[in-house]
Order: structure tokens, then sequence, then C-alpha cells
């Protein structure tokens, strides 16, 4: 064997070392990527979970909703404010659950169409939804209640049957209490 192809031979054992050192990534590197997944994860777990929340809300306002239609309907029809459910009920279905918690996830619901009072649990058991007079107005709310009451949003409306306004409003702040909304 000759020198050159001695030192051809050394010079691409060389090349193909070097080849090898070059595949992998740095510890820095890495370091890198997690330090970017930690800061984008610490910035996307907080939006996913208020989102779960949010679509929560979202039943509570469809009830508000629909009860403020019904106590404007109820006006219309009867020239008074409705003073129950059951006023209601002539232009809704009411149901809901009997109590807050794990009991109203089995799907038994009671039917308050027809009953006396001025409030219910939300189907879920996750509000508690009542209504009350204020002057000229009806005021409609849901309050986060149980175990979700202090990361709940609530939801208010009401119906002014002096002026016909009515009014819905998902609430931003967390927590049992509801504040009244202006008609």
């Amino acid at each position: 064997m000759s020198l050159t192809t001695l030192k051809a031979r050394l010079i691409q054992r060389l090349l193909e070392k070097d080849e090898d050192k070059q595949s992998g990534f740095t510890l820095v590197e890495l370091i890198v990527v997690v330090v970017i997944i930690g800061i984008l994860s610490s910035i996307a777990i907080p939006s996913f979970q208020n989102a779960s929340d949010k679509a929560k809300q979202k039943e509570a306002s469809a009830i508000v909703a629909s009860w403020v239609k019904a106590a404007q309907a109820f006006y219309t029809e009867n020239s008074d404010y409705p003073r129950n459910v059951r006023d209601l009920g002539g232009y809704v279905t009411i149901s809901g659950c009997r109590t807050t918690g794990k009991w109203c996830k089995t799907g038994t619901m009671t039917d308050y169409t027809n009953s006396t009072r001025t409030w219910i649990y939300s189907p879920s058991g996750n509000f508690q939804v009542y209504m009350g007079r204020r002057g000229n107005r009806l005021d409609i709310r849901a309050r986060p209640t149980g175990t979700y009451s202090s990361s709940g949003y609530g939801v208010t409306g009401c119906y002014n049957w002096q002026s016909g306004a009515t009014k819905v409003i998902d609430q931003t702040n967390k927590g049992p209490s509801v504040p009244t909304t202006n008609c």
C-alpha cells in the first residue's frame, strides 16, 4: 500500500468522524426547545381552562335568554309581570335538577313548568336560576352554585315592561355574586 493511499484513507476516516459529530443536537439546543415549549404551554393551558368555564356559561345564558323572552310574551298577553316559573311555563319548557352536584349528571330532570317556584337549578346543576321583580323590570339571574360556585361565570338578564327592553349579559368575573342589569 502506498503512502498516498494511506493518506487518502486517513483523510476519509477523519471526514466520516466529523459527519458523525454533526448528526445530533447539542445540549444548548435541547434546553432552548424545552424552554420554548414551557413558555407556550404556560400561555395555552389557562386559555383552555377558561374556555371550559365559558362553555358551561352558555347553558345559563340560554336559560336566562329564554326566560326573558317568556317574560316578555307573558307581559304582552297578560299586561302583568310573571310572578313565578308557572307564569313562564306557558311560553317555555322549564326543566332542571333537584339539587346541585353529581346527582344532576345522571340525566334525571324535573319538569318545573307548572311550579310556583321563583328559582330552579339548571339541568347540569352548575347554576341556580332565579327571577325577581325590581320596580318596573323583572331580573333573571343564573349564579354558579355548588362546587362550581367559585370558578364559574354567572349570567344576568332583565325585561323592562314599561320600555319593552330586554337584555342578557354574560358575566366576566368568576364567582357566585351576579349583579343586576339595567334594562
